[in-house]
This record gives structure tokens, C-alpha cells and sequence, in this order.
């Protein structure tokens, strides 16, 4: 078996045998040439023809270079972009040298150490979402039944017909919704659907949504501020999982202002370079620092493809979310409020309805001290057509976080 050499002796050897060849050539033209041409000229002749000699050697080495070090290098670059963007996968060719061929074999081998990682690290998630899903459920149902059961003992000691039994009643029934409230949740949150997408202009599901939660009384003391995008905002997916999400966070909102304050919900048309620099409004200061996307969401952004993307923010002046719970506010069963006044399963079904529709959330502080939830979604191009119809939304007013 012949032994490649190594890229320092290739090198070497290769320009050496140049050097040589170019020195020996220039040397033997002077002496052949110099006797026989015009003495007038013969300088310059011999000047060009040392000259091409040059070029001719430039001209190899630059070649050489190329074959042996850039070449195998851009196409490393390549294969570790690939990998860095998520693409296990992608394993880097060996080069013709040892050191490309070690540099290509340490590559491979650290991208199937992170395969080998990831697979574990994903079979250990899942297994602490299910001891955490678990815990929750645990939680959530066995406060009720606990409480269940103490009025079945009050229903068999009280006597028929007294308040007793009646505030017993009352009770049974109150605790039975709320295991129901919290079943429902759990099957919005988990259903997996096979549902054909279509174009939803979300400006309609907005306006539909506020009217619906307006005559059910919900936003009768908020101060609500509505603002659509200037055309029609068409996303594939499902319109069902944009009403619910919309119905979810304006709930939360509400809720978390206590019934009064302010709510904004803006929606535009913005694209991906906009995004990664970061926000500003309109009637902001030049000075004032960019709002830029999370970490997650600048993910999101550099593996999109949609030169269009829609953008809502949903801002409320209520207490806010800490920053270090930003991320947990989406998880099942995590809720801020007081025990027994939310299933902690809103914003986790907001966040299963987002990615449903191949889109990414996230939240921050917003600038009047309340919470700033934020969506994106790849739209369609703005000269789509909408539907002509707006239905009015299927969703049911249930689970809040």
C-alpha cells in the first residue's frame, strides 16, 4: 500500500521541484539565448522570457494551493456549516492529504458523538416530560377528587334534603367540571390532527375572536387596542389552532390584569432581516435599544425559508412574567397563579397550536410593564387572495395558564 504524503511535504516537494524547474529554465535561456539574439534586445528578451517564467511558476504553486488546501477546505466549511445549522448527517469527505483525512475523520467523529448525545439527550426529555406530565396530572386531578370524596362523605352522613347535602351537591358538580376543564385541556394539548392546511388571513381571526370574547362580556373593562395589518395576512394552517391560540393568550391577559387594564394586539407583515436586527415602533425614539427575538426565535428565523413572515404581539399591562420563567410558562402544568385557579395548560396549548402551524412564540417584558407575547408564522405572498367569508370561531372559552 503507497503512503500519501503529508500537506507540509507535498507542498514542499511540489514547490521545490517549481523552484528548481524555473531556475533551470531561466538559466539555460540566458546561456542558449543570449549569444544569438540581437545584443540590443537580448535583455529584454531575456527579461520576458524570465518574466513568463515566473508566471508560469505562480501559476502552478496557486494551483497546487488550491488542489491541496482550499479546495479541501471550503468543502469542510461547507459540510461543518451544514452540521452547525442541524444536519447530523452531513459527514465531511477526506481529503487527498494525511492532515485533511485527520481533520475529516475528527469532524465525522465528533458529528456522530453530538448524534449519538442528542439521541440520548431526547430519550432523557422525554422521559422527564413524562414524570413531569405525571406529577402535573397527578396534582391537578387529585386536588379534586381529595375534595370529591370529602363531599361524598358529607352526602352520607348529612340528611336528604338539608344544605348540608345541597352545598355537597354544589361542590360535586364544581369539582366533576373542573376534572373536565382539565381532561379537555390535556386533549387540545395532545391530539395529534391530520388536517389539510389552508390560507387563514389572520387579521379576520383576530377581529372575529375580540367580537366573539366582546359578547361574551370578557373585554368589557379592558382598554383594547386593535391593530390589523394593512392587507390581508394569509398563513397556511389550520383556522381552528390560530383561534384557539388568539383566545388562549387574550384570556391569559385578561386574567392576569384582573379584569382591567390595557391590551394591544398588533399584527404586520414583516420579513426575516427586519426581525433579526430587531424591533422598534414607530413612535420610538432613535436611541431607544432594539427588541430582538429570542434565542429560540432567531432560531427559527435562520432555518425559515418564507421571504414574507407575519408577526403579532399581544401585549397586556398586568404584572409581567419573570424573565427566568420564560421559557417555562410554555411547559404543561406550569401556571404563576394561586393553587386551584388555573391547570397551567393555556399557554401549552397555545405553544402545541404555533407549532402546529409551522410558527414559533415567545415572550418578553413588554414596554408598559406587562407581558409581550410574540408570534411568527410564514405567510403568504400579499397578493393572495383572502376568503370572502369570516366565520365566526368554534373555540370554547376553557383552560387558562
Amino acid at each position: 500500500m503507497i503512503r500519501r504524503l503529508s500537506l507540509r511535504t507535498e507542498l514542499l516537494v511540489t514547490l521545490g521541484l517549481l523552484a528548481s524547474a524555473a531556475l533551470v529554465l531561466g538559466v539555460a535561456s540566458v546561456v542558449l539565448l543570449y549569444g544569438v539574439l540581437d545584443p540590443e534586445y537580448a535583455a529584454l528578451y531575456i527579461a520576458v522570457l524570465v518574466a513568463a517564467d515566473l508566471c508560469v511558476l505562480v501559476a502552478f504553486v496557486a494551483y497546487q494551493v488550491e488542489r491541496v488546501v482550499l479546495r479541501p477546505l471550503r468543502e469542510t466549511i461547507v459540510a461543518t456549516e451544514a452540521i452547525a445549522a442541524g444536519d447530523l448527517l452531513r459527514r465531511v469527505v477526506p481529503g487527498d492529504s494525511d492532515e485533511m483525512k485527520n481533520l475529516a475523520h475528527s469532524v465525522n467523529r465528533m458529528t456522530d458523538r453530538l448524534l449519538e448525545e442528542r439521541g440520548h439527550l431526547v430519550r432523557v426529555e422525554k422521559m422527564a416530560s413524562v414524570g413531569r406530565l405525571a406529577a402535573g396530572i397527578a396534582h391537578e386531578i387529585g386536588n379534586p377528587l381529595g375534595a370529591i370524596t370529602g363531599y361524598t362523605h358529607l352526602l352520607q352522613t348529612g340528611k336528604p334534603g338539608s344544605a348540608q347535602n345541597a352545598e355537597a351537591v354544589a361542590g360535586l358538580e364544581r369539582e366533576s367540571a373542573r376534572i373536565d376543564r382539565i381532561i379537555r385541556g390535556l386533549l387540545d394539548y395532545a391530539r395529534s390532527k391530520s388536517r389539510t392546511p389552508s390560507d387563514v388571513d389572520l387579521n379576520d381571526v383576530a377581529r372575529a375572536v375580540v367580537d366573539l370574547l366582546n359578547t361574551q362580556g370578557v373585554l368589557k373593562r379592558v382598554e383594547l387596542e386593535l391593530r390589523v395589518a394593512d392587507e390581508p395576512l394569509l398563513v397556511p394552517g389550520d383556522r381552528h389552532d390560530f383561534e384557539q391560540a388568539f383566545v388562549n393568550l387574550l384570556l391569559n391577559a385578561v386574567d392576569a390584569m384582573e379584569g382591567r387594564g390595557s391590551l394591544s394586539i398588533i399584527l404586520r407583515r414583516t420579513d426575516a432581516t427586519e426581525l433579526t436586527m430587531g424591533a422598534r415602533r414607530a413612535t420610538d425614539a432613535a436611541s431607544r435599544p432594539l427588541n430582538p427575538p429570542s434565542a429560540r426565535a432567531m432560531r427559527w428565523l435562520e432555518g425559515t425559508r418564507a421571504d414574507s413572515i407575519a408577526a403579532i404581539v399581544i401585549t397586556d399591562s398586568g404584572p409581567g412574567i419573570p424573565e427566568e420563567d420564560a421559557e417555562r410558562v410554555f411547559e404543561p402544568f406550569f401556571t404563576t397563579k394561586q393553587p386551584g385557579k388555573g391547570t397551567g395548560l393555556g399557554l401549552a396549548i397555545v405553544a402545541r397550536a404555533v407549532e402546529n402551524a409551522a410558527g414559533t412564540i415567545w415572550v418578553s417584558r413588554a414596554r408598559e410593564g406587562g407581558a409581550a407575547f410574540r408570534m411568527l408564522f410564514p405567510a403568504r405572498p400579499a397578493s393572495r387572495k383572502p376568503r370572502p367569508t369570516r366565520p365566526r370561531p368554534s373555540v370554547p372559552v376553557v383552560v387558562q395558564s
